[in-house]
């Protein structure tokens, strides 16, 4: 027999939860969060007011459509005849990827279904989660380009080409921050990074000063290697979100192509070469 939803739940305005639901679903997208894990935690949301949400997923937009429902006993739901559904739809945010907000958004969804807050409260920790001082960016571009070095090392490089490695990462790297900053086409910046990082290491392969040209130049480009698309490509497709795993494996390709053309444009000037 199914149970009613508590009052308090249904007095919840639907149409700015559903707005609420779209913004934390697309924060998701933009932060590395694969499509299953994206669809689990907002409709857990959406359970705890007492709700069941539909969710379609495409390559640039996100549409859901809010239903309120009767919670039956082992976790059922039963739509309630004179449910009138909801209907939205938004746009999916561009955003550096951040593992922290990604644990912290899903650990919001697991407060809201065992807490209940109301719609202000969840918009005030929602916003708190946004707003978190983020890691220095100096910080960050000194561990990557330490990480790129260790990996030169790693792979046989010699100590003059991982220093040549280092510079080169952290002048890419920088350059990337700035033109992200300017919200920059994502594929040129990603192929003027490869450049300018691979053309550093380059000119010192150029001058004689590296043992290791060949780790060196292959390692310069590490830090651009799309992981998380392709890790999350591959899960979508095997989760059965065949649409969203092969755009983000066509992006992960994407990407790959524009560091080839990056470090090719180093070849080239400086007539060097891998073989």
């Amino acid at each position: 027999m199914a149970q009613s939803v508590p009052l308090a739940l249904r007095d919840i305005d639907k149409e700015q939860l559903l707005e609420f639901l779209l913004r934390y679903a697309t924060t998701q997208t933009s932060v590395g969060v694969q499509t299953s894990r994206i669809v689990v935690n907002t409709t857990r949301i959406a359970h705890a007011y007492g709700y069941e949400l539909t969710i379609m997923m495409f390559q640039r937009n996100i549409a859901m459509t809010l239903t309120p429902v009767l919670e039956g006993a082992e976790g059922s739901y039963q739509r309630l005849d004179y449910a009138h559904p909801v209907t939205g739809m938004s746009q999916h945010k561009h955003s550096p990827l951040n593992f922290y907000l990604n644990a912290e958004l899903s650990r919001l969804s697991w407060y809201t279904y065992d807490n209940h807050p109301d719609l202000a409260e969840l918009e005030a920790r929602f916003e708190r989660i946004l707003t978190t001082q983020p890691v220095n960016r100096w910080l960050v571009l000194y561990l990557i380009s330490q990480a790129n070095m260790c990996l030169c090392l790693l792979f046989g490089g010699d100590l003059v080409s991982s220093l040549f490695v280092f510079l080169g990462t952290f002048l890419g790297f920088l350059l990337r921050q700035e033109l992200n900053r300017r919200h920059a086409y994502i594929y040129l910046t990603i192929c003027l990074s490869a450049f300018i990082a691979s053309f550093i290491v380059g000119l010192g392969a150029k001058w004689g000063l590296e043992g290791s040209p060949e780790i060196a130049l292959g390692a310069s480009v590490l830090y651009l290697i799309p992981g998380v698309p392709f890790i999350n490509g591959i899960m979508d497709l095997l989760d059965g979100y065949m649409l969203n795993g092969l755009s983000r494996l066509m992006t992960a390709a994407m990407i790959v192509v524009s560091i080839t053309v990056g470090l090719s444009g180093t070849l080239l000037l400086l007539g060097l070469s891998l073989l």
